[in-house]
C-alpha cells in the first residue's frame, strides 16, 4: 500500500492562548499511533515574524525548519516526534509566555490503520493555587404539562490530578417554580423526585493548568415522559356520558370488565341529580346606546356556563359584556332599538359523587385474562341522591410500595432469573451482593442476577402497578 499523509496546522480558532500564564513548563501530546503510523510536529507563535520551528536537544534552543511553506512531507521529515516535543525543557518555554501557540501537525500512515491527535497542550502554572471556573448548562425540559419521576442521572467525566468536577442540579417543580442548585445525587435518594425540568450547573477546579485535568463530558437524565408512565401512579378515571332518564332513578347495577393487573384497585361511584332549566330568548329589553344592568328573571342555582346574549338575535363576544351566576345581573350597552335576549340555565346542581357497593366478580367466557366487576347503588335514605339526571364513573388506582431486602436465591456463579412479586421501577433497584451483574425486563418482571457461588443474592427495589385500563362497561338505572 502506498504511503498517505495529511497536514494539521492551528488557526485562530484553536490555537493555544497561554497569555495569562506567567509560567509554562512544557508541551503534553494525546495520541494514538498503531503499527505502520507516525506523527511530526512544529510550532510557533502568532508573532507576524514568527517561523515554523523544533526544539535542538544538541543546542538546547528552538531553531527555524528549513521548510516554512509546510507540507505533509515537510513536517514529517523536519518536525519532532510526540517523545522530542514532551521532552522540551521548562527552560525552553520562555519565548511562548504572554502569547499564543499554533502548532502543526503531520500525520502518515502505511497501511489501513490511521494515527489519531486527540490534543496538543502547552502546559504552564496560572500563578496561583487554584483556578475554578462555573458553566450554567441549558434547562432540560421532561414534560411540558406534568412533574415525572426522574428515574437516574448518570455524569461522565475525567479528572486527572488534582483536577475535579463537581455537578449541581436544579428542579422546576409541578408548579413550574425552580430549586436551589445541589449536589444532583440528592435527587436519586429513597423519595422519588418528581420534575416538568432540570437544570445543570457544572464547577471545574484545576490546581495545575495543562497537568491537572477537568473534564465533564455528558450528564444523562432518565424520566418518565411516556403516556404509560403518566398512568402508573396515581389514578385515573372513567366518567360515562350524562344522560336525562326523565324519570327518576334510585338505583344503578354497574358491570366492568377488564384485564387482570396485580396490584391495582377498582372503585365505582355515582352522580343523581335534578335536571337543570334551560331558558332560551328570555327578552332583557330594548339597546339606548346606553350600558344597562338586567337582572334575569330566574336566578336560583345559575349556571356559570350555558350563557349567552344576543342583540337583533346576534351573539355577542364575551368580552363585550358581564354575566354573574351568582346574583343573576347581566350588564350590556346595547344599540338604540336594538331587541336584547339571553340564554341561561338555571336550577343547575353539581354533581355530587357518591361510593357504589362491590357485588362480586367473574372471570370472563372467553377470555381468561379478562374479569367482570359488578356494583351496586341503592337509594334507602333522604341522604342518599336521587334523580333523573344520572352518570357513573370507574376510578382505577395503581398501587405503589418499596420491597426490602427480599432474598431470591444462592448465587451459582451463572446467571439466575428470579420472578419479582410486583413490577420495579426502573432505576430504582439494588441487588446484593454489590459486585454482582444484574438486568431487568420489565415487560416480564423478571430480574437476572450473575453472581459469585454461594453468594446470598437480595434486591431493595421500588414498585408501582402497571397501569390499568378498561375493556369495557355496562351501566343499568332504575327507578
Amino acid at each position: 500500500m502506498a504511503t498517505k499523509q495529511s497536514l494539521l496546522i492551528t488557526t485562530t480558532a484553536n490555537r493555544a492562548d497561554v497569555s495569562d500564564f506567567p509560567t509554562l513548563t512544557g508541551f503534553a501530546v494525546d495520541e494514538t499511533t498503531p503499527d505502520g503510523t507516525s506523527t511530526r510536529y512544529l510550532i510557533k507563535t502568532n508573532d507576524d515574524s514568527a517561523t515554523w520551528q523544533k526544539y535542538d536537544t544538541s543546542s538546547k534552543a528552538w531553531t527555524d525548519v528549513a521548510t516554512q511553506e509546510l507540507t505533509p512531507a515537510s513536517v514529517m521529515t523536519e518536525g519532532m516526534s510526540k517523545t522530542e516535543l514532551e521532552a522540551v525543557p521548562s527552560s525552553a518555554m520562555t519565548g511562548f509566555v504572554g502569547k499564543q501557540v499554533d502548532v502543526a501537525a503531520a500525520m502518515q500512515t502505511e497501511n489501513d490503520s490511521q494515527p489519531t491527535i486527540n490534543s496538543v497542550t502547552v502546559k504552564g502554572e496560572s500563578g496561583t493555587t487554584l483556578k475554578t471556573e462555573t458553566v450554567d448548562y441549558p434547562s432540560i425540559t421532561l414534560n411540558d404539562y406534568n412533574a415525572v419521576d426522574i428515574l437516574d442521572i448518570t455524569v461522565t467525566k475525567k479528572e486527572v490530578g488534582d483536577g475535579k468536577v463537581q455537578v449541581l442540579a436544579s428542579i422546576q417543580d409541578a408548579d413550574g417554580n425552580w430549586g436551589e442548585y445541589q449536589d444532583y445525587k440528592n435527587y436519586l435518594g429513597e423519595v422519588t423526585t418528581r420534575a416538568r425540568a432540570i437544570s445543570f450547573r457544572a464547577i471545574f477546579t484545576v490546581v495545575t493548568i495543562g497537568t491537572d485535568v477537568a473534564t465533564l463530558n455528558s450528564i444523562e437524565v432518565r424520566s418518565r415522559t411516556d403516556n404509560v408512565a403518566v398512568f402508573t401512579e396515581g389514578t385515573s378515571v372513567c366518567i360515562t356520558k350524562t344522560y336525562d332518564f326523565g324519570n327518576v332513578m334510585t338505583r344503578a347495577h354497574l358491570v366492568v370488565k377488564h384485564h387482570t393487573v396485580p396490584d391495582t384497585k377498582l372503585t365505582a361511584q355515582i352522580a343523581l341529580r335534578n335536571p337543570p332549566t334551560t331558558v332560551k330568548s328570555e327578552l332583557l329589553g330594548t339597546g339606548d346606546g346606553k350600558q344597562k344592568t338586567v337582572k334575569l328573571a330566574h336566578i336560583t342555582k345559575l349556571a356559570s356556563h350555558g350563557f349567552h346574549l344576543y342583540f337583533d338575535g346576534e351573539e355577542q363576544a364575551r368580552d363585550t359584556y358581564s354575566y354573574s351566576p351568582t346574583d343573576g345581573q347581566v350588564t350590556y350597552t346595547a344599540t338604540t332599538g336594538a331587541t336584547v335576549t339571553v340564554d341561561y340555565i338555571y336550577d343547575w346542581e353539581p354533581e355530587k359523587w357518591v361510593e357504589m357497593t362491590y357485588d362480586n366478580s367473574y372471570p370472563d367466557r372467553k377470555d381468561d385474562t379478562l374479569i367482570s366487576e359488578q356494583f351496586d347503588y341503592e337509594s334507602t335514605s333522604d341522604d342518599m341522591p336521587t334523580g333523573s339526571v344520572g352518570t357513573v364513573r370507574v376510578i382505577m388506582t395503581q398501587l405503589e410500595g418499596k420491597e426490602t431486602d427480599v432474598t431470591l436465591g444462592t448465587g451459582t456463579g451463572k446467571a439466575v432469573s428470579y420472578k419479582l412479586a410486583h413490577h420495579a421501577r426502573v432505576g430504582k433497584i439494588q441487588v446484593s451482593p454489590a459486585d454482582a451483574k444484574w438486568r431487568y425486563k420489565e415487560n416480564t418482571d423478571y430480574l437476572t442476577v450473575t453472581a459469585a457461588e454461594g453468594a446470598k443474592v437480595k434486591v431493595t427495589y421500588e414498585w408501582v402497578a402497571r397501569p390499568l385500563a378498561l375493556d369495557s362497561l355496562i351501566a343499568v338505572f332504575d327507578e
